[in-house]
């Protein structure tokens, strides 16, 4: 009889301890599904920043990223931003459809938002102009580019810079 209080009394304690380590692996594993629930949250947080401080990124076609490109350069002169919005506009009508044109302008000034320097762009779209458009075009390129910058008065020397940047991706 002793016995069988002894292997009554194990297999009770043994369950009572099987129910409490599963207890603590669900709380384990509860937690782990918080813990990796925060860390794709965060990922994803880090990524759609990423997207919206690289929208350059996102542009393909070499209208639009000459567009973007001039606002970068005219954000050079804030004062005359206007002046220079008014550039575009004019130097791109045969350029671009008339239906598009407002919306080009305002997506170009958008992406141009978070650049820093006018010659980020002309890295990231050397590659698209180069391809996409032949000598001449290059040329017209950057002789709007020339009349942005000197929308509102002189260059400075930071559009400068750009403008020779320009032309040496361009034409060589």
């Amino acid at each position: 009889m002793a016995f069988l209080g002894i292997l009554v009394m194990a297999i009770s304690g043994a369950a009572v301890w099987y129910w409490r380590l599963k207890m603590m692996r669900e709380a384990g594993s509860e937690i782990i599904d918080s813990v990796e629930r925060m860390r794709g949250a965060f990922k994803r947080g880090k990524l759609r920043k990423q997207a919206e401080a690289a929208p350059l990124a996102s542009i393909a076609d070499p209208v639009i990223a000459a567009v973007a490109f001039f606002f970068c350069l005219a954000k050079e002169k804030p004062i005359h931003l206007d002046a220079a919005k008014d550039v575009v506009r004019n130097r791109m009508k045969g350029i671009i459809r008339p239906g598009d044109m407002e919306e080009v302008l305002v997506f170009g000034e958008w992406a141009s938002k978070n650049v820093t320097s006018p010659e980020d762009p002309i890295r990231r779209f050397r590659d698209i102009w180069l391809k996409a458009l032949d000598m001449q075009e290059r040329q017209q390129l950057i002789g709007i580019a020339e009349d942005v910058a000197a929308a509102g008065g002189e260059r400075t020397k930071e559009q400068e810079y750009a403008l020779q940047m320009l032309r040496r991706t361009l034409m060589n």
